[in-house]
């Protein structure tokens, strides 16, 4: 059973690296949380990895969980933008939309050309019954939409946020 599962766990991890700068979001999430959790067990310092695996967790359901990544990455980078905006839909997705606001608007400080953090905003907002802010907030990200693909993933994002 041992050698089943090394084996198994090499051909996770090579699986990873073996696409375009290490992407692994074809896969499944249930794997790729497996295989985070293996990249981290080697780097337990790569933000990106903690940050993917809070996303692939947040996919999931598993809000708790994304918060604890968030939250470790937080503490030594305050600053993350990933991290932050994270934190942000997380904190929506678990109907707290006023704590949400909170990291949303330090992820916008960092980086406000970012189209999606906007349509997190009008998410959060729209919540928060701030009606005008979040209709602000998704005229601009649709704004900056380059094409009908960008704005295919805005609506796939709200959706996805507001379980609708």
């Amino acid at each position: 059973m041992q050698k089943l599962f090394l084996a198994l766990s090499i051909v996770l991890l090579f699986a990873g690296s073996a696409a375009a700068h290490g992407s692994i979001s074809k896969l499944p999430d249930s794997v790729q949380i497996l295989q985070y959790k293996m990249k981290l067990y080697m780097n337990a310092d790569d933000a990106d990895t903690r940050n993917n695996l809070a996303m692939a967790y947040f996919r999931t359901n598993q809000l708790d969980e994304a918060i604890q990544e968030l939250d470790v990455v937080l503490q030594k980078d305050p600053n993350n933008f990933d991290a932050l905006d994270g934190m942000g839909i997380v904190l929506i997705k678990k109907g707290d939309a006023g704590k949400a606001l909170e990291f949303l608007l330090k992820a916008l400080k960092i980086n406000d050309k970012d189209l999606m953090i906007h349509v997190h905003l009008s998410v959060a907002h729209k919540q928060l019954n701030q009606t005008d802010l979040a209709t602000n907030a998704m005229d601009k990200a649709k704004a900056m939409a380059s094409g009908p693909e960008e704005l295919t993933w805005i609506e796939d994002e709200v959706k996805l946020l507001t379980n609708s």
